[in-house]
This record gives structure tokens, C-alpha cells and sequence, in this order.
């Protein structure tokens, strides 16, 4: 459990400092904090995960035309910030056992589209032991599209003793409510390509990159505000450094191929 007193210290610290909002000092530290803790080179931290998720997808070419692969039975946000984005969920049979997108159902979704800008798979570790993650991977490399993991609140998760982001091009986290890391909100991607982070960054910072005066041509998308405060950079911090992690809760997937938000008026508006 965390230590209430670090952390009410920590955050009167924030409060009566110089700088507040966001792209802070804490913001720039928690983020490397937390990919050191999930072994990955880079970090990047949102106020949510569908924020984090979101740069992510930008950053992979998500918009209106392309298409995202995921489950059919998966997180809901998976495909519906996707539609937000203008990209069109395309749904890939699961393994009843495990809940992941099968190896063969991923080769055939992959066959039957185009223009698909990434792969997001839910990754359940606690259902992950016969998973072959490095196949999907393999799949994903093959037909050129970057694989998206969403690893919930599973910051301990790996696959064969490996870090996640050495199989995928990012890794999607969560540090809210049943997250190993709970700061009340928050998300964070992590990647081990310096491409993928650098895009992402500008995506969640109004098009602005990491670095003074840095700022990124993104057509006719200026990137959004997914930035996170310094009050929730420094809670990870505190977690991190006193080590009071949670269990984690097993993510809740649900049914979404076939949900009727997917033919709305506003879904085909934004994907068609």
C-alpha cells in the first residue's frame, strides 16, 4: 500500500513549487521511471490510457481510411478510440481459452484487408503461459504492420522471460483502477523505437515534440492535449520508488464485433 505521507509530501512539494501543469519535470521523470520498470528504452505518459492509446495510434497512421485489427472479443477501447481516431475496427478471431487473437485468425484478417495501420492485442498474462505472442509478432512483421499490445494494468507482464516491447512496437498501460501501478488516473505506452515514441510524444503534446522549440508536421492534425499532470507523474513516482504495487485485476473484455455503435451514423461518418 502506499505511503500516504511520501506522497502528500511529495504532491506539497508540486503545490508549492514553481512550475505546475504539465510536460514537468515529474512528467519527463516518471515516464523514464516507468520504462526502466518495464524494460523498455522509452516512455510515454498520458492522463489516461485511452489518451496514451491514442497517441499511439496516431502515431501509426491511424485515420480515416486505414483500419485497426483486434479481437473480437477485447477491450472495448481497443476499437472504439480507434473510431474516434477515423480508423475502422476490423475484428480478428480470439482463442476461447485464452481470449487472444489466434496466430491463424490473425493471418487471415490480415489477408482479407488493406490499408491496416496496426494490430492491437489484449495481452492477459495470467492466460498468456501457452500464448505464442512471438508468432503474432512474427505475423504482424511479415504483412509490415506494428504490433499494439495492451497490457492493462499488468506492468510486471513478459512473455518467455522477455520484456514485451522486444515482441511488440508498443505496449499500451494502464495506472488506474486494478493497474499494479494505481495513481487514481493515467496511461502509459511504452516503446523501444525512438520513431514510435517521438510521434506519439508530439501526438499527446499539440504537436509539439519532446525539446524546446521541437515541433512535428502532422498534416491536418495539430495532435491533442493527452497530457498528464505532475500530481499523477509524481504519485507513479512514490509507487515506484517504495515499491507499494498492487495485484493486478484481470482486464474485462467484451463481445464488440458486432456492437451496433459500429454502424451509427457517427462511426461510419468518422471510418467511411
Amino acid at each position: 500500500m502506499i505511503d500516504t505521507k511520501i506522497l502528500e509530501q511529495k504532491e506539497l512539494e508540486i503545490l508549492s513549487g514553481v512550475v505546475w501543469g504539465t510536460i514537468g519535470d515529474h512528467s519527463v521523470s516518471a515516464a523514464a521511471a516507468l520504462a526502466a520498470h518495464v524494460n523498455t528504452d522509452l516512455g510515454l505518459l498520458c492522463h489516461s490510457p485511452s489518451a496514451a492509446y491514442e497517441a499511439g495510434l496516431r502515431q501509426f497512421g491511424a485515420a480515416h481510411g486505414k483500419k485497426v485489427v483486434t479481437g473480437s472479443v477485447s477491450t472495448p477501447m481497443n476499437s472504439l478510440v480507434a473510431v474516434c481516431v477515423g480508423a475502422k475496427p476490423v475484428f480478428a478471431p480470439v482463442c476461447e481459452a485464452c481470449g487472444m487473437v489466434t496466430p491463424d485468425g490473425l493471418i487471415e484478417t490480415l489477408a482479407a484487408n488493406t490499408d491496416v495501420c496496426c494490430v492491437t492485442i489484449d495481452y492477459l498474462p495470467e492466460k498468456a503461459e501457452h500464448y505464442p505472442l512471438d508468432q503474432i509478432a512474427e505475423i504482424c512483421a511479415a504483412n509490415n504492420v506494428p504490433l499494439f499490445l495492451n497490457a492493462g494494468g499488468n506492468f510486471s507482464a513478459s512473455f518467455n522471460k522477455k520484456p514485451l516491447t522486444d515482441y511488440a512496437a508498443a505496449v499500451l498501460y494502464s495506472l488506474e483502477e486494478g493497474s499494479e501501478i494505481y495513481t487514481g488516473k493515467g496511461g502509459f505506452l511504452a516503446t523501444n523505437d525512438a520513431a514510435v515514441h517521438g510521434g506519439a510524444f508530439a501526438y499527446h503534446n499539440c504537436g509539439r515534440g519532446f525539446g524546446e522549440g521541437i515541433t512535428l508536421n502532422i498534416g491536418d492534425i495539430v495532435g491533442g492535449d493527452l497530457r498528464v499532470s505532475e500530481w499523477t507523474a509524481v504519485a507513479a513516482e512514490v509507487i515506484l520508488e517504495t515499491k507499494a504495487f498492487a495485484a493486478a485485476v484481470p482486464a474485462r473484455l467484451e463481445k464488440m464485433e458486432g456492437q451496433p455503435v459500429f454502424e451509427s451514423a457517427y462511426a461510419k461518418k468518422m471510418t467511411e
